[in-house]
């Protein structure tokens, strides 16, 4: 059976500019490749299904770490997924549209990210800022739910993605997801409902994200 991937998609692929719809629930899934040194810190090239497929999961079983990194050569190689939209739609630019398959999964390069030893091959930092190098404007629609971190003085980080590789997590289960987060003191998570557009863009290419508990993506609105 065929998936009908329902994403409205436009791309010039000479200059890679991409502008996609119906993202919100939408599955993707990402891989991770770079280089760098354990003390002083990773870099790691984002390749991403979005605009593509849907990262179907029996190719996505199938993909190996070891493998990867030995057919790019690559220092570091971090399968990312599967994961979920929570934004509406985007404008973004990529860092490379070429298509690259990965064991049938077409993706392509999104952005850069910046990592440390322990993120790489220990557990993840949550509630830890990190910077990812990506051109884009996230677009959450009027009258939808939004999900955010709050800090304690005051920053705010709006999901971007939903993540089900701790908890098997819905869309429809965000807005309860207080209770079950090991908040650090002083944070705060709320769901609201917007009454007006709300456009998110990257200032200067680099976006500050976090994760919660359960790896669930959030950029920080500057």
């Amino acid at each position: 059976m065929k998936i009908l991937l329902i994403i409205i998609f436009t791309l010039t692929t000479s200059l890679g500019h991409a502008q996609i719809s119906d993202l919100r629930g939408q599955r993707y899934c990402e891989v991770l490749i770079g280089e760098g040194k354990i003390l002083k810190g990773i870099s790691l090239d984002v390749y991403n299904s979005i605009g593509l497929n849907l990262c179907p999961q029996e190719q996505w079983e199938k993909l190996s770490e070891k493998k990867i990194k030995k057919k790019w050569d690559a220092d570091f190689v971090k399968l990312n997924g599967p994961r979920f939209w929570t934004m509406d739609s985007m404008k973004s630019t990529l860092l490379n549209p070429t298509i690259v398959d990965f064991n049938g999964i077409e993706m392509r390069k999104a952005g850069i990210l910046k990592l440390g030893f322990k993120d790489v091959f220990g557990k993840r930092s949550v509630y830890k800022e990190r910077k990812v190098r990506r051109n884009s404007v996230w677009i959450f629609n009027s009258q939808e739910l939004v999900y955010e971190l709050v800090s304690p003085d005051g920053k705010v980080y709006i999901m971007q993605s939903y993540s089900t590789e701790v908890k098997d997590l819905t869309l429809e289960s965000l807005k309860d997801l207080k209770s079950q987060l090991k908040l650090p003191k002083g944070w705060t998570y709320r769901a609201r409902l917007l009454t007006e557009e709300l456009n998110v863009p990257i200032p200067q290419g680099l976006a500050t994200v976090i994760q919660d508990d359960f790896y669930n993506s959030y950029t920080l609105i500057e």
